[in-house]
């Protein structure tokens, strides 16, 4: 048994098969290779694993080899030669799909026997990724910053599908903006779990908020083309350890047109949806709050998100 993990882009080329033969008066037969799943192109999600079954048979056979390409990375999986006699061979191949590799990607898969007159048979198979799940663990994000210097250091802003954390500075970056689903806040001087919140990057109140605050030259400008627009709400019983792609589909529904969600406890589940359409679902572990200064407060939380 043989498991495969691969991380690099490959292209997509048509599947074929070659064989050759001897010129002999009695030609030998080339091997035949009958590999399960039998379709040239498997369509999977991030996360799945496909096990492929592979039988050479030839009468005699020579040898059996699978290799593998991923963007410029070819490599030989396995290679075997073997005695007199032998005719018929099996193996199996699984093929891990982790949840790094990007929506899109193809690996072509290469299986080669070859008898002992150097007739030979080639198969191609396909893997292409079609959609998929992230999963971010322990991410920790502060309060909005007060002033000039932690506008530079507190890191309030999250982008969801890259999982990146960003200053207030940063947010300011178009490239950056465009990035950014997320906006943790803490509200006021209580210190309490009512008072904080997950906002979209483009919500008013952001601007008002900064706006308001003394040694902010400009405030924050939501009203900027690069910031998203991120809808929310809170979900009850949530299967979080085994959510899927489609799970999160099902779990979140319809997302609504919340675009803050204010009340943050250890235990919630909230659902969101980026303004590209990708759903993902934030669990909370910890909060630390803090009322003085209130920008000292600390949420964490694991998140699923589509890719």
């Amino acid at each position: 048994m043989k498991r495969l993990s691969f991380l690099f882009m490959a292209f997509a080329l048509s599947a074929f098969i070659l064989s050759s033969c001897s010129e002999d008066e009695d030609p030998v037969s080339a091997p035949l290779i009958t590999v399960t799943p039998a379709d040239d192109t498997v369509k999977v999600n991030v996360g799945d694993i496909v096990d492929y079954a592979i039988n050479w048979s030839a009468n005699p056979l020579l040898s059996a080899k699978i290799s593998y390409k991923a963007g410029t990375l070819q490599q030989i999986i396995h290679d075997t030669t073997f005695g007199a006699g032998v005719t018929t061979y099996n193996y199996n191949v699984q093929v891990e799909i982790p949840g790094v590799i990007p929506v899109g990607t193809v690996v072509e898969l290469t299986f080669v026997g070859i008898t002992s007159d150097q007739v030979s048979t080639t198969v191609n198979k396909y893997i292409f990724v079609e959609s998929g799940m992230a999963t971010y663990n322990d991410v920790v994000l502060q309060a909005q910053a007060n002033g000039p210097i932690t506008a530079a250091t507190n890191l309030s802003f999250y982008s969801s599908t890259m999982n990146q954390k960003y200053t207030l500075n940063q947010s300011a970056n178009a490239d950056t903006a465009s990035y950014i689903d997320i906006v943790f806040t803490h509200h006021s001087i209580f210190k309490t779990n009512a008072e904080l919140s997950f906002q979209s990057p483009n919500s008013a109140n952001l601007h008002q908020m900064w706006a308001e605050m003394p040694g902010f030259n400009p405030p924050y400008d939501y009203v900027t083309e690069n910031k998203n627009l991120t809808y929310f709400k809170k979900l009850d019983n949530v299967d979080w350890d085994n959510l899927d792609y489609n799970g999160i589909n099902d779990a979140v529904g319809a997302i609504g047109t919340a675009i803050k969600i204010r009340g943050i406890d250890v235990g919630d589940f909230i659902a969101f949806e980026t303004e590209a359409g990708t759903k993902g679902i934030v669990k909370v572990t910890t909060t630390e709050i803090e009322h003085n200064p209130y920008n000292e407060t600390y949420i964490t939380f694991d998140v699923k998100v589509q890719k």
